[in-house]
């Protein structure tokens, strides 16, 4: 879902050997793991806090890249979301009495939909940064690094990014991590080594089939996902520790003031209850876990 840690500026099977191809190419709009989603009777405690047309519609419709183990993937149905961000957004349904509901589109499209006014926020794992914020703004809620996923046998003895020049690197379009290419690139041919080979792929499924077939030798995506695709590949792939960290946030148009304020205080209230934790602790990730929910707090 990888800049510094932009998704991650970056970001969200080995996962395609577990879930088939009609779950890559499933459209928008993914079930919620709550079978039966508040409504936008008022009862909610922050209902209140929400913009009147997300109140009347009782729905908040977001957007999503969901192939990014473990914030959001399609359980085994290839319809219901699962992860980290659902669990966070059906204990945010209860906080703000409304249905949120996700929208499974390309990771790049997602700041264009969200500018345009198509969706009301996004979850997806995404780092926040300072460029990014010119467009969107963010509420962070978690810390996560970039970092290199290699196969275990390493046969080009990679362990740092400067390991990486004249490599095959792949990278999902729209991440951070094609800023660290470039920057790395520059590295390496200012030192008269060659350039990383990179290779821009549309999603993560992609981009984790074409090392596991060998037709990349590393992929840079960030530590969270990495390590999920890792730990499902038997023992074939393994994620290095970040080489950076960041924040990721949840994802509002500019001006979406009153929304943004309603969703900080619906992450403060499930951080307080132990939730938030809770959710974090289940998939292994509580290390990232943020005690403040910050409003653009990038630095990179």
């Amino acid at each position: 879902m990888s800049q510094i840690a932009a998704k991650k500026k970056f970001f969200r099977p080995t996962f395609l050997m577990l879930v088939p191809l009609a779950v890559m190419l499933a459209g928008c709009g993914g079930t919620s793991s709550a079978e039966n989603a508040p409504t936008s009777n008022g009862a909610a405690p922050l209902h209140s806090m929400l913009p009147k047309n997300i109140q009347d519609s009782g729905t908040i419709n977001i957007a999503s890249n969901v192939e990014y183990p473990p914030f959001e993937t399609f359980d085994t149905d290839g319809k219901t979301v699962i992860g980290i961000d659902r669990e966070i957004a059906d204990a945010l349904e209860k906080k703000l009495g409304v249905t949120i509901k996700f929208n499974n589109i390309s990771f790049d499209a997602i700041i264009p939909g969200l500018s345009s006014g198509r969706y009301d926020m996004a979850m997806s794992a995404m780092s926040d940064t300072l460029e990014r914020e010119k467009q969107v703004d963010f509420v962070d809620y978690f810390m996560a690094g970039a970092g290199i996923l290699r196969t275990m046998d390493n046969p080009h003895k990679v362990s740092t990014l400067d390991d990486l020049c004249g490599m095959k690197v792949g990278i999902v379009k729209g991440t951070t991590e094609t800023e660290d290419a470039d920057a790395q690139s520059k590295k390496c041919q200012a030192t008269g080594k060659p350039a990383l080979d990179v290779t821009i792929f549309p999603g993560q499924n992609q981009t984790i089939l074409a090392i596991q077939t060998g037709r990349v030798d590393v992929v840079l995506l960030d530590s969270t996902s990495g390590s999920s695709v890792a730990k499902d590949s038997g023992g074939k792939l393994e994620m290095l520790k970040p080489y950076q960290a960041g924040p990721f946030g949840i994802v509002f148009p500019k001006g979406a003031t009153q929304l943004e304020k309603a969703i900080q205080q619906g992450m403060t209230d499930i951080h307080k209850d132990g939730t938030y934790k809770d959710i974090l602790k289940k998939y292994g990730q509580e290390q990232g876990a943020v005690e403040e929910f910050t409003i653009n707090k990038a630095t990179s």
